[in-house]
């Protein structure tokens, strides 16, 4: 039970300061304002917020794998043991590292 009010704490503490920074600073990722470089990760805030105005199309623009992370924190949330959890979570790695990728070529 403490682990799932940590996550919930952890994820409403998350989008509080990604909020934030985004609408206040106009920061929207700190590794790519600190490296130059986009994350693997890079959009998916921008992402979840184009998903809760319903705006689909704009959150597959800006990372498409958010549409995995409900699975993701389930995954967490409810520590499933059967394998086929784990092969569906290493099929959505794979797919971060192909996404990632994908935006590297596209940045350079």
């Amino acid at each position: 039970m403490t682990k799932k009010i940590f996550c919930g704490l952890f994820l409403a503490a998350y989008f509080a300061a990604a909020y934030a920074l985004f609408n206040y600073f106009g920061i929207s990722c700190v590794y790519l304002e600190l490296t130059g470089i986009p994350c693997p990760g890079c959009g998916m805030t921008r992402a979840l917020f184009a998903v809760l105005r319903g705006d689909l199309a704009a959150a597959i623009k800006h990372n498409a794998l958010i549409f995995f992370m409900p699975y993701v924190f389930a995954y967490i949330l409810f520590d499933f043991k059967h394998r086929a959890h784990k092969i569906v979570l290493a099929l959505i790695g794979i797919a971060s590292i192909i996404n990632w990728a994908v935006k590297l070529i596209l940045f350079f």
